[in-house]
């Protein structure tokens, strides 16, 4: 015999789907079934009180309390609203509201009763409990049974569900639980709430199953009975919390891992949006960085600031920031014309009312960074322009120079020449102690913004930070096309271990540091724990739903030119001290010998012109001693003993 559901099923499929196509009962429907239920409540309870008292048949009078109680009924109704909710989506505040109405009506009922002398006050009270909670029962189950049936078979289909388990023990927990499985654009269902509270175990929240997590998945798993899919965090704090025990399970188990937004901006139309896949960046996130929002705005805002490099992945996140504090002009410049061309129109669609003008100019152009300046009249520079990769300037040393030295210096000097008030540089931890040519420009761009410091108006701010997550020549970009490709993925070198900071939350910090900086500091940003290269490949290949060294091979190519095992933030002659943002801190290094460092760099940038690789590198080294190439065809230069010639 076939089932009810295969009958309704077979009968006509569209059913369901004009089910779902209604929003909401019927108000008047909802307003009649709650009118009749309060009703017959009230009769129930005064039959029942009719046989207390020992009386046969229907109580005395009974239509006239009928008649009274939907009186009372309607009027209240009326007043609290309930048949203007959607009963659907009923929530606690809604029954909260039925049940004080229903102690209105039956409190309204007992005075009229003992008024009357129907009923002796012991037994008009006794009439006044037994209504309010048969009256309660009746409007209550009527709900439930509604959203019981709905659900029923909306969910009568073929579909593919995805079981999740919602993580957490904050009070938005079981409200995302309710916004998913009333959702039915959302191809999820929450069959439960992963708690860390053990004491939580075999506990219901919001009709919802609480399990716990005591360090082993399958065990979990089993427990749930169900085929899991997914697991939702709804905060970075409890996913960081479980990132070396959960994650690493639902990785190797190839349960996927999502994050919710904020709950309070969540509707049924942007749910899906607000619902993410967890991407290697919040692998890596440490604790939010957060700024003194109110002293950057009195920075930069109604000022006109200058960008170098502005279509890089730095330069870019700062111009976005710039823009969102309401500076009065943004002057973008960039030599790269497909990228700047993209930031441009990036940056129209998203901030169409602020001022902003595009250049497309070389850093080292004396003559159009001269008009520029005089025709624009920046109040703040921020120069992020610079090659920035290794191997490629290992073999253009030249090119280096010129961009990453002479480029800062074009850009410094014409900033003194024009009264800007702050002149801030990106540098990069590949400039302490420099095992590459890049690293060794970025250090010498450092020593000559320090010597430019004090001697007119402006005030040279360097900040320093290591690798940036999702930046242009960065890793993670690579693993992911590579892993996209099928492998293999390449990792220099098992024990290489790196700094990582997302790009946004470096650029805050740029930004702090430039409202701190008076001039002359190096400000070294707190990159936490270093990430080994190794593992992190690893880990995105297991986000990817495959496994490292089965599904996806990985090669270790050895050291590249210029390249080192770790990365370091301070040179052994620098120390630090603190600042108002721990984040930060200030390098204090040795003075430095203007004079001395002035002649070299007019020496370096002669070799450089001339494209003389040798001398260029040699000069390099003279200037920084502590330069010393790794892997590299220079590092035969670090044996002799460099010496100034002509």
């Amino acid at each position: 015999m076939l089932s009810l559901k295969k009958i309704f099923f077979s009968i006509n499929i569209n059913y369901k789907n004009k089910l779902r196509s209604i929003q909401y009962l019927n108000r008047s429907i909802v307003f009649v079934i709650d009118l009749f239920l309060s009703s017959f409540g009230t009769l129930c309870a005064l039959q029942l009180v009719w046989f207390i008292l020992g009386k046969n048949g229907i109580m005395t009078y009974w239509e006239f309390m009928m008649a009274l109680t939907a009186i009372i009924s309607i009027i209240l109704f009326f007043l609290f609203r309930v048949y203007k909710t959607s009963i659907r989506f009923s929530r606690l505040r809604e029954l909260n509201r039925i049940f004080f109405l229903l102690i209105v009506k039956c409190s309204l009922l007992s005075l009229i009763v003992i008024k009357q002398e129907f009923l002796s006050v012991k037994y008009s009270l006794i009439c006044c409990i037994l209504d309010l909670f048969i009256s309660s029962f009746f409007m209550i189950s009527f709900r439930v049974f509604i959203v019981s049936i709905y659900y029923s078979i909306v969910n009568w289909d073929d579909k593919q569900v995805n079981n999740v388990l919602i993580y957490g023990d904050n009070k938005n927990v079981p409200l995302l639980a309710s916004l998913i499985n009333n959702n039915d654009e959302v191809p999820y269902k929450v069959v439960g709430i992963l708690s860390r509270i053990h004491r939580r175990k075999g506990f219901q929240v919001a009709g919802f199953q609480v399990y716990t997590w005591d360090g082993d998945l399958d065990k979990l798993l089993l427990s749930v009975k169900r085929k899991i899919t997914h697991i939702v965090f709804t905060n970075n704090a409890d996913f960081n919390h479980e990132s070396d025990k959960l994650v690493y399970s639902c990785m190797e188990h190839n349960i996927q891992m999502l994050m919710s937004g904020k709950i309070q901006l969540m509707n049924k139309q942007n749910l899906l949006q607000q619902i993410k896949n967890i991407e290697i960046e919040d692998l890596l996130q440490r604790d939010e960085i957060t700024i003194d929002v109110k002293a950057v705005s009195s920075e930069v805002s109604e000022k006109v600031v200058l960008v170098t490099g502005a279509a890089g992945s730095i330069g870019c996140e700062i111009s976005i920031q710039l823009a969102g504090f309401g500076v009065k002009e943004l002057i973008l410049l960039d030599i790269a014309e497909t990228p700047l061309h993209n930031l441009e129109l990036e940056m129209l669609k998203k901030f169409p009312k602020q001022s902003i003008t595009f250049i497309l100019c070389d850093v080292r152009s004396d003559t159009r960074i001269k008009d520029i300046f005089k025709q624009h009249k920046p109040n703040l520079v921020f120069h992020a322009a610079a090659y920035k990769h290794v191997p490629v300037i290992e073999e253009h040393p030249c090119e280096g120079v010129l961009t990453n030295i002479g480029g800062t210096i074009n850009i410094a000097r014409h900033s003194q020449f024009n009264n800007v008030e702050k002149f801030i540089m990106i540098s990069t931890d590949k400039a302490v102690n420099p095992t590459s040519i890049m690293g060794a420009t970025k250090r010498i761009a450092e020593l000559c913004i320090q010597g430019m410091n004090n001697m007119f108006y402006t005030q040279f701010i360097t900040v320093r930070f290591g690798n940036v997550l999702g930046s242009n020549g960065s890793v993670i970009p690579l693993f992911r096309q590579q892993i996209a490709y099928g492998g293999p993925v390449t990792v220099t070198h098992p024990d290489m271990i790196r700094y990582f900071m997302t790009i946004p939350e470096a650029c805050r910090l740029v930004l702090q540091a430039a409202t701190m900086g008076r001039g002359g500091e190096i400000f070294v940003f707190d990159m936490g724990e270093q990430v080994k290269i190794d593992n992190l490949a690893r880990k995105m290949i297991l986000l990817s739903g495959l496994i490292p060294d089965e599904d996806i091979k990985i090669e270790y190519t050895g050291l590249r030119p210029g390249e080192k095992l770790y990365e370091e933030l301070l040179t052994d002659d620098e120390s630090t001290q603190i600042t108002k943002n721990q984040k930060i801190r200030i390098a204090k290094a040795d003075r430095i010998d203007e004079k001395e460092l002035k002649i070299k760099i007019i020496k370096l940038m002669k070799y450089a012109k001339r494209t003389e690789k040798v001398d260029t590198v040699r000069m390099m080294k003279l200037i920084v001693p502590e330069f010393k190439s790794s892997n590299s065809k220079f590092e035969a230069f670090d044996k002799e003993e460099l010496v100034m010639y002509e």
